[in-house]
């Protein structure tokens, strides 16, 4: 077992033991379209997957009038997307930490009142990125399947045996749609 799956392993057991992470409830009430208000999207943090993402949701319909869309995104990819507007927050991830560029966007995402679903578009679980969206005011967690994703999401996207990623971001947009 490597260094860094013991270290993860511990933070959960600490984590968990002194209530910094949640249950999260097995029953799923999944709201129609009129209750979704907001949708806090985190992007994958490699490059590879990013671009995957930013492929996979091209066509989907983000300026859905009755819904509001946040994206976090990392830092290193800004050149890469052409988007702009008051909804996209930029963080930088270095050796497994997360640190916003700008603290009044962390403030701002804590601070809603609730957020309808969060989605972490990570194949691979950071521990930071997972341990802030467990406290995020949320029922429906989105994020792909790991051996510790059970503590953060309540819905799992496995990818299954082929490991195509693409795969799980199709599933994540007919969830937007149906929802």
């Amino acid at each position: 077992m490597s260094f860094n799956l013991k270290n993860i392993r511990l933070k959960i057991m600490f984590y968990s033991i002194f209530g910094k992470i949640g249950d999260n409830f097995s029953k799923i009430k999944i709201p129609n379209q009129n209750h979704i208000k907001k949708i806090i999207i985190f992007f994958p943090i490699d490059e590879d997957s990013f671009r995957v993402s930013l492929y996979s949701f091209r066509k989907f319909n983000f300026y859905n009038t009755d819904v509001s869309y946040y994206f976090v995104i990392n830092k290193k990819f800004e050149n890469l997307i052409n988007l702009t507007g008051p909804n996209i927050f930029y963080v930088n991830y270095n050796k497994n930490r997360m640190k916003w560029c700008d603290i009044s966007d962390r403030d701002n995402i804590i601070n809603q009142e609730s957020v309808d679903i969060v989605i972490d578009l990570n194949k691979e679980l950071y521990f930071d990125l997972a341990k802030f969206i467990n406290q995020l005011n949320s029922g429906l967690k989105i994020g792909f399947k790991t051996m510790y994703s059970d503590y953060f999401y309540n819905i799992q996207i496995d990818v299954g045996e082929d490991g195509i990623i693409e795969n799980g971001f199709n599933k994540i947009q007919k969830i937007l749609v149906s929802s």
